[in-house]
């Protein structure tokens, strides 16, 4: 499993869900071996996580995941996919890996599909949302097909993600969801609204504050709960304190995915801010758990959510008329599409699973 984002060190949470894909395989009798960058100081070169062995490449990455350089930072990029790339080779030749499975096309499932091809093993690579919307600039587009090109099988997380040309033949298999949403039994009297979206600015969580005043005109005894980190929290909780609504906004901070539900129970709407996105975990989440979702109206939440529940991104007062019209509802089904088991981890998991058969019977 070569992945962008993997738990870096005890407590973080960057690309959690590769380790919960990760875990749901190895329940399913598959062996993983993990490599993935080390960004951090503190992230160790190799370690044993809950009996997942998990190699890091070094790259200059200066603290921040290569995704947060802001502009594609071309020197540490190339050498990432250097570094990675030997690291690949490496692991490959002494383990013997049946599959090979890219995570973020570009430039994780880059890595992948030259290993593979180096070493001729079967390459799996998915694509997950953030490295779609980057594929598509002109400096990282023919990386994009290129890795596209060289793979052996192909998953998307979201159906719209197959217009693309180079995705047109990929399987679709979202991220999965643990089963303990299901169990979720939401105040459906509550005047809360939740978020668990991270605080950076491609989730733009300010519509969301900016929004809260409108709502509290409506709905005076509205709340809202934020769970998440990210580089904006600070300027966030600021943008709070001058609308003078800190009263009405909690800010948890991260929270472990097994204490979401507790709070996800207090609540009767979700919201996601996001202006891109792949199939939203968070947002399967709570459809999972019953909330009333209202969403940016963009393709990957089009799939899950009617017309009632969408509102233009990035404009504060069409989503407080749509939070203000969610928490009347009476019934989130009445504008969001019904999820079920089919989403949970071990379900996910049998999809991959699938997909390496396949791709290995094809041989």
């Amino acid at each position: 499993m070569i992945s962008n984002g993997y738990p870096d060190y005890p407590g973080s949470y960057r690309g959690i869900f590769i380790k919960k894909l990760c875990l749901a395989l190895k329940n399913e009798g598959i062996e993983i071996i993990v490599l993935c960058p080390k960004v951090f100081k503190e992230s160790r070169k190799f370690e044993i996580d809950e009996d997942i062995p998990v190699h890091r490449f070094w790259y200059p990455s200066r603290g921040k995941p290569l995704g947060q350089s802001g502009k594609i930072p071309v020197f540490a990029m190339s050498v990432y996919m250097l570094t990675g790339l030997f690291a690949a080779l490496r692991l490959i030749i002494k383990e013997k890996p049946d599959i090979i499975h890219g995570n973020w096309i570009v430039p994780t499932g880059l890595i992948a599909a030259f290993a593979g091809k180096l070493t001729g093993r079967h390459v799996i690579n998915s694509v997950r949302g953030m490295d779609y919307r980057i594929g598509q600039k002109s400096l990282i587009k023919p990386l994009f097909n290129l890795s596209a090109f060289l793979s052996d099988g192909i998953t998307v997380v979201s159906e719209n993600m197959k217009s693309n040309m180079a995705l047109s033949c990929a399987e679709v298999i979202s991220s999965g969801i643990d089963e303990r949403f299901f169990e979720v039994n939401p105040d459906n009297n509550s005047k809360t609204v939740i978020s668990t979206r991270s605080l950076e600015p491609v989730y733009d969580v300010e519509t969301l504050i900016k929004a809260v005043p409108l709502v509290i005109q409506e709905e005076p005894d509205a709340s809202f709960i934020i769970v998440g980190e990210g580089s904006q929290k600070k300027y966030l909780q600021n943008l709070a304190d001058e609308l003078g609504f800190t009263r009405n906004i909690i800010f948890t901070g991260m929270l472990d995915n097994s204490e979401i539900p507790s709070y996800m129970e207090k609540a009767k709407v979700y919201v996601s801010t996001s202006l891109a996105d792949g199939t939203s975990v968070s947002l399967l989440e709570a459809l999972a758990a019953g909330l009333v979702p209202v969403v940016s109206d963009i393709d990957a939440n089009r799939t899950f959510v009617h017309d009632d529940g969408l509102f233009k991104r990035g404009d504060a007062r069409n989503l407080a008329n749509a939070i203000v019209n969610a928490l009347k509802s009476s019934d989130s089904t009445d504008i969001s599409s019904k999820i079920d088991e089919n989403v949970s981890w071990p379900a996910i998991a049998r999809k991959y699973i699938k997909q390496y058969n396949q791709i290995a019977d094809k041989s």
